[in-house]
């Protein structure tokens, strides 16, 4: 209770008592400006609206505005206004936006922000908080968004080297007798024009210096789909720097991803890991190829999140199914052991090529594999080499 209200209780009692016309108005006076501000603030608040405008994803080390529009839609002011924005600490330090000012009729407002996406994950925006009062300080009203905005920080992309993983593992475009296409990636030089030829493939400055037609030629391909498979649950890493390794597993998988998409290689994706946009397992993805499809595997990548359990023996056959023979599965896992070679030998048998990716193994976890005729590489955080 404010103290008006006891104001209001003492003019009624003395008003009674006396009969008193003046305290009579000055009660009127007062209960009218109470419920003229009650009124106020009832409709100011039903007249306010906002908006956030954020990106939805961005690339590590980037600076990104976010803006907050407010507008009093109505025919009153608004007399003060309270902003309070949470932010995650990963984002913004210190994490929260505070903001008062006030809003006259029809008016619009608009404060931005920086952020700075300094660690990939999937992260909330809000929620926006606004509180506002009438003129008299007789009341008070709490508003909150409806939901956060979400943001996803892809991960990073490293070259191979860096990673300590050689360009050569068994993956990608493979040359091939037969001409199944020509890769324009891959000039070997120039031939006389025929009639087959289309005008593209002229190669005009040759033509010019050699005063006839000329035509560029490529190395025959053949582009052959990549599976990448990451395992990313808790009892698939073990020791002490399981969560180190984790993250470095999945740099990998990204950078890999981004390897075989700049050459023009159609990738799939499979993950053991969970997806917190959707509060469930991270959705296998069909192998394509595109700027478009690395980005979605990079947003898959940028949200997961470590499954408490799983296997991912399970899902290489159900996402590997319809890979064409001489395809590639890439099986990145802190999983060693009889028990995952026995997993992936039924791979090749299918006529697959297997590239099998532990994190920090021992001499002899890399040789069990390479026994049975798997590709097997090491990854450790300190980015050393494989050993052959």
């Amino acid at each position: 209770m404010n103290d008006l209200f006891w104001l209001t209780i003492f003019l009624f009692i003395v008003a009674a008592a006396l009969r008193s016309e003046l305290f009579f108005y000055l009660l009127y006076v007062i209960v009218g400006l109470q419920l003229l501000a009650r009124l106020w603030l009832r409709r100011g608040v039903q007249r306010l609206s906002w908006r956030r405008r954020a990106p939805v994803a961005a690339f590590p080390g980037e600076e990104l505005t976010v803006e907050l529009e407010l507008t009093n839609n109505g025919l009153l002011p608004v007399p003060w206004l309270a902003l309070h924005e949470s932010l995650p600490p990963a984002l913004r330090n210190p994490p929260m936006i505070r903001e008062v000012f006030s809003l006259s009729a029809g008016e619009r407002r608009a404060f931005s922000y920086t952020i700075v996406s300094r660690q990939r994950g999937y992260y909330k925006l809000g929620p926006l908080t606004l509180r506002t009062g009438d003129v008299l300080g007789l009341g008070e009203r709490a508003m909150t968004g409806d939901r956060p905005d979400a943001l996803t920080i892809y991960p990073p992309i490293l070259p191979l080297a860096e990673l300590g993983l050689p360009a050569s593992l068994p993956y990608g475009t493979l040359a091939a007798n037969q001409r199944l296409f020509s890769d324009p990636a891959r000039p070997i030089g120039v031939r006389p024009y025929q009639a087959a030829d289309g005008v593209r493939r002229i190669d005009w400055k040759t033509t010019a210096h050699a005063g006839a037609p000329q035509v560029r030629r490529y190395q025959p391909a053949i582009a052959l789909e990549t599976l990448i498979a990451l395992a990313f649950s808790r009892e698939e890493y073990g020791g002490r720097y399981s969560y180190d390794l984790m993250e470095r597993a999945l740099v990998a998988a990204a950078s890999i991803a981004a390897y075989l998409v700049a050459r023009r290689q159609p990738i799939g994706f499979c993950t053991t890991g969970r997806d917190p946009a959707t509060g469930g397992p991270a959705a296998p993805l069909p192998v394509a190829s595109g700027r478009a499809h690395l980005i979605e595997v990079l947003g898959t990548l940028g949200r997961l999140e470590p499954a408490t359990q799983g296997a991912l023996p399970p899902l290489l056959w159900s996402a590997g199914a319809h890979l064409g023979w001489g395809s590639t599965v890439v099986v990145i896992t802190g999983q060693r052991g009889t028990d995952l070679v026995a997993a992936l030998l039924p791979l090749k048998r299918r006529g697959l090529n297997v590239a099998l990716i532990l994190t920090e193994p021992t001499a002899d976890e890399l040789g069990l594999p390479r026994k049975h005729g798997i590709g097997t590489f090491g990854l450790w955080r300190d980015g050393r080499p494989s050993p052959r």
